[in-house]
């Protein structure tokens, strides 16, 4: 399976910017917050990191596994390869934290934020990654695995998105991509804060497509070698999506920006091939779903140490984000790493493609 460097570094700039949403963004008194002393449109809109994700995964996964005009599938393959990309440190974090709400409730007998949404129930539609297979909702225990649930509706599915997409026809595959845009300019339009609705596949729907479709549309420009400064244009394209705040535009320059950098002749490819960067992109998986632990134990730490709670916002930022990275390094290399060469091994590839379905 093929990496594309920027592309996976690409995916570390989408979490840190999730990050940035949740840590810098005042949901109330109650939630996590970290004042820097100032405030950004950019920090604000973090949520549109989910929106990166789901474009690239269509656009990977379409790349991968169905390279041909004829968009045949490995079924099996195709998903336990995806059991074993997401599940085990999907479920690690969900059971960690369901112990740690356990244990403070019974110790402190104090409800953690959001423990309204603390069910059997809502355990189990996580646990089963089904919580986020409605149009939108309310999230859950690790109420960011909600886009992990919704990214496993689209590889259940994986099959009739290759199918309605069109193949090797430019204007077809730019008119659903117009379309699939327009299905996604109606979802921020009539939701309350523009695409920042969660728990649901509102968004994942129309932006798995429009990852797909930008396979197709490089499948079908055989003589296009890439620009060197598409990706430069999208990314202006998305920092003024941004400011004006219209999430849908923010998703075209994405788009844009995928396409671009696939072809690795653009001039931000030296940068986004940094080796640290791509680490980073490779442990971007875990930095996501593992965020919440060290989110709330910093909080819980800041509410019991003056010394901590007295320091100033941007200190405060560096040590939080130092604990998260250490939290996903170990998640990666004690979980998710281990436990999906096993599972590929025994369940799905041949031990000639397990090194290969790692990159994937």
């Amino acid at each position: 399976m093929r990496q594309f460097k920027p592309l996976t570094s690409l995916r570390a700039f989408l979490a840190l910017w999730v990050l940035c949403r949740h840590w810098f963004h005042s949901y109330g008194p109650d939630a996590i917050y970290i004042d820097l002393g100032f405030t950004s449109t950019f920090f604000d809109h973090g949520y549109l990191g989910v929106d990166g994700f789901f474009i690239l995964s269509g656009f990977i996964l379409t790349y991968n596994y169905a390279p041909d005009a004829l968009g045949r599938l490995d079924w099996k393959k195709f998903i336990v390869a995806r059991i074993a990309r997401i599940y085990p440190a999907y479920v690690a974090c969900l059971l960690v934290f369901a112990l740690a709400v356990v244990v403070r409730d019974a110790v402190l007998h104090k409800h953690m934020v959001g423990s309204e949404g603390y069910t059997a129930m809502n355990f189990t539609l996580e646990f089963l990654l089904l919580s986020a297979w409605r149009y939108a909702g309310p999230a859950g225990w690790n109420d960011v695995a909600w886009s992990v649930s919704a990214e496993w509706f689209a590889y259940v599915w994986f099959p009739v998105f290759l199918l309605i997409a069109p193949r090797l026809d430019r204007r077809r595959i730019l008119a659903m991509a117009l379309v699939a845009l327009g299905l996604l300019a109606i979802v921020e339009v009539t939701s309350p804060d523009h695409l920042s609705l969660s728990g649901g596949i509102a968004r994942l729907v129309p932006e798995f497509l429009l990852g797909v479709l930008l396979c197709r549309l490089r499948s079908a420009s055989p003589a296009y070698d890439g620009h060197p400064w598409g990706g430069t244009v999208s990314l202006l394209i998305c920092i003024a999506a941004v400011a004006l705040g219209i999430d849908t535009l923010f998703v075209a320059g994405a788009a844009g920006m995928v396409f671009s950098l696939a072809y690795e002749k653009d001039r931000l490819t030296r940068v986004m091939s940094m080796d640290s960067l791509v680490f980073l992109g490779e442990i971007s998986y875990c930095i996501y779903i593992v965020q919440r632990l060290p989110q709330y134990l910093f909080t819980f730490a800041r509410s019991r140490v003056q010394a901590l709670a007295g320091l100033p916002g941007p200190l405060q930022a560096m040590l939080l984000l130092a604990f998260t990275l250490g939290a996903a390094v170990l998640l990666h290399y004690a979980v998710e790493t281990p436990m999906r060469r096993w599972i590929n091994r025994k369940f799905g590839a041949s031990a000639r493609q397990v090194e290969q379905l790692a990159t994937s």
